[in-house]
């Protein structure tokens, strides 16, 4: 090969030699233009950025986006003022900023609310969707009367809503066993056959009162099979134990009679001291 040939080809005799001028002018352009790209894909990037930060800025701005109204819907059973009052301190907050743990926080007082969405409109409306949960009847204590939903949820309702049974102290209407009695006696159609729940005798028993002066002591979990055997029990204590009216019926195949409740043993007044009025 001549040098003259080799020198275009960019090789000499030992296989390598000066690089051809074309080669080196395309190598040139070829970085040019990759620099040219790269330098306008950094300057996109760098633009797109500022860009959102100014957009995020002008979207977290409290005055562009603060909340002026607020919107609560989907009750049934309740006014929507008390949420909206619970909500008031709200308004004046970014739009943007408000996240759904600042309203859980304010519905924490209310157990009577299942769940909640909320739903953001521009420029300044925020619009709670709410869901209640279902009633199941009213039960009355001694702090007052409660709404429980048969789930281990209660909250107080007005003093003269109509209950279904009273709970005797020691029993709590949020309780879930007793709220699971409850359920089987409205299931049972025992609305009125039973007055009154109480704890029974024993740890994890209960006592059904009657108006009728029946006690009867029930396993919680069974109440429709201890109902059954007090239907069969009466006869039998009408016979043999006329005066008694007290039964556990957590024993199949056998009447078992309880101890009479002890009478109430009136306490003598005491003094200012201490001691009784007569000295």
């Amino acid at each position: 090969m001549s040098p003259e040939n080799a020198f275009f080809r960019g090789r000499g005799n030992s296989g390598f030699g000066p690089v051809s001028p074309v080669r080196s002018r395309k190598a040139r352009r070829r970085w040019f233009r990759n620099s040219v790209r790269t330098t306008l894909v950094a300057l996109g990037l760098l633009g797109g950025a500022v860009i959102a930060n100014a957009g995020w800025s002008f979207l977290h701005n409290d005055g562009a986006f603060g909340v002026r109204q607020i919107h609560v819907v989907g009750l049934v059973a309740h006014e929507p003022q008390v949420l909206r009052d619970a909500l008031a301190d709200l308004r004046g907050r970014n739009l943007f900023a408000l996240g759904p743990e600042e309203v859980s926080k304010r519905f924490a007082a209310f157990p009577w609310l299942k769940g909640f969405l909320c739903k953001k409109h521009l420029p300044d409306t925020l619009i709670v969707e709410v869901a209640e949960r279902r009633e199941l009847c009213t039960v009355g204590t001694s702090t007052g009367n409660y709404a429980i939903d048969g789930a281990g949820m209660a909250w107080p309702v007005p003093s003269g809503a109509a209950c279904t049974v009273a709970l005797s102290p020691g029993l709590i209407a949020a309780d879930a066993q007793v709220q699971s009695a409850v359920t089987q006696l409205l299931r049972l159609d025992l609305r009125g056959a039973v007055q009154n729940l109480a704890p029974g005798d024993t740890p994890g028993a209960l006592t059904l009162v009657c108006p009728n002066g029946w006690r009867l002591q029930v396993a919680p979990d069974d109440i429709a099979a201890g109902w059954q055997r007090f239907q069969v029990a009466k006869a039998w204590a009408a016979t043999h134990a006329p005066d008694h009216k007290a039964l556990d019926l957590r024993w199949a195949g056998k009447v078992v009679l309880l101890p009479e409740a002890p009478a109430a043993t009136p306490q003598e007044p005491q003094d200012e001291e201490g001691g009784t009025v007569n000295g």
